[in-house]
């Protein structure tokens, strides 16, 4: 690569920009020293980065900044979310005296990459490099990874020749056409294991067929499935059911999660639990019902009136080992729970109820939630 030209090279550093590019970026290794500062210009801050702010962003918008330079939003955005990228620097840019005692030091390098943040504090009334973060890129100049790093200062003496600590090891991995595989949020690299992780699971052509979220490396926790328009289908979770009554095993369970958001507790059972439903009191009488198709899912108020609802079985009370169905109306309630999502309900007595889900089986859960698996059905049936 032809060498820039100084002039060039300080502007891009007082305006930084994100450029794509061929080679590699001149930030890295995330893994450092973090005592020893690159050798690039750093551009003082005026404004520190460890609180809640909003920021002026390049195209004259508000950018809240966050804690990690990289994170995932449950609510809305399936890949990663990140700021820094996006803030106008040059309008925070400290110059003159205010650019000795600046709070923050950023590194960018030649082609605008931010390659380190610094977090300054005062300490018996001089600026001691508090912590901050060290990035890395691919050579596509996407982010590849960042570690941040806290000072100790409790054993910061003159034997401790590296008195920073990485205390978050992000990284974003992608494949050979540049698309994003796995996002790990923290513990890339170390040998306990990654800790909360994205996967992103793709066929052939590069479609996106599923979205994994691990709480540990071993162990899937969500599966958002996407149809053939790229569009998000259905969701499956592996959550404890959250009806507590005599019976019900409180074991990790996966399920399809139901349309829209819900007041209601959820049972996720497997198809031979309907045998007999737990309750809390056979003495109450009892029913399993399925609310009509034109009641909006969102009408709480409406579902429990009794004439939006179907019946499929009840009883004037339960028996000591449960509310007992019979064969046909088990198969019933089973194909209403499959076709009906959100529609089918549990009452244990006239004032409580339950919604019914139809539970995974772990071998179908294994399926759905392994990011080596890409056939397009992982999760079906």
């Amino acid at each position: 690569m032809r060498k820039l030209p100084r002039v060039l090279m300080l502007f891009l550093a007082a305006t930084p920009v994100l450029f794509a590019s061929t080679g590699h970026a001149a930030c890295g290794p995330a893994d450092t020293d973090f005592s020893v500062a690159p050798a690039l210009p750093a551009v003082p801050v005026a404004i520190a980065l460890d609180d809640d702010r909003v920021l002026l962003g390049k195209h004259g918008e508000r950018v809240p900044i966050d804690r990690k330079l990289a994170w995932i939003d449950n609510a809305s955005d399936l890949m990663p979310r990140t700021w820094a990228d996006k803030v106008d620097w040059s309008a925070y840019r400290a110059s003159g005296k205010i650019a000795g005692a600046a709070p923050t030091k950023l590194y960018f390098d030649p082609d605008g990459r931010l390659c380190r943040v610094e977090r300054y504090r005062a300490l018996r009334g001089q600026a001691v490099l508090d912590g901050g973060f060290a990035l890395s890129y691919d050579t596509a100049g996407a982010l590849a990874a960042y570690i941040e790093y806290q000072r100790e200062y409790e054993q910061a003496g003159a034997s401790r020749a590296q008195p920073y600590t990485a205390t978050r090891r992000a990284c974003l991995q992608r494949d050979a056409k540049g698309q994003l595989t796995t996002f790990i949020d923290d513990g890339c690299g170390e040998a306990q294991g990654a800790g909360p992780s994205r996967h992103y699971v793709r066929d052939a052509s590069g479609r996106l067929l599923r979205v994994i979220d691990k709480v540990s490396s071993e162990q899937p926790v969500a599966v958002q499935t996407m149809d053939a328009q790229g569009k998000p289908g259905a969701r499956y979770v592996r959550q404890s059911p959250n009806y507590h009554a005599p019976g019900v095993s409180l074991a990790l369970t996966a399920y399809p999660t139901p349309p829209g958001q819900t007041p209601d507790r959820l049972f996720p059972l497997h198809r031979e639990a309907l045998a007999a439903l737990p309750v809390e009191v056979p003495e109450n009488p009892w029913r399993v019902v399925r609310i009509k198709d034109d009641v909006p899912l969102d009408d709480d108020m409406m579902s429990w009136d009794p004439d939006t609802q179907m019946v499929l079985a009840e009883a004037a009370q339960a028996t000591p080992n449960g509310a007992v169905l019979t064969p046909a109306q088990q198969k019933q309630v089973w194909q209403a729970m499959g076709e009906h999502p959100g529609r089918v309900f549990f009452y244990p007595d006239p004032m409580t109820r339950v919604m019914l889900l139809p539970a995974m089986a772990p071998e179908k859960w294994k399926a759905c939630s392994d990011p080596a698996n890409t056939a397009t059905d992982a999760c079906a049936g």
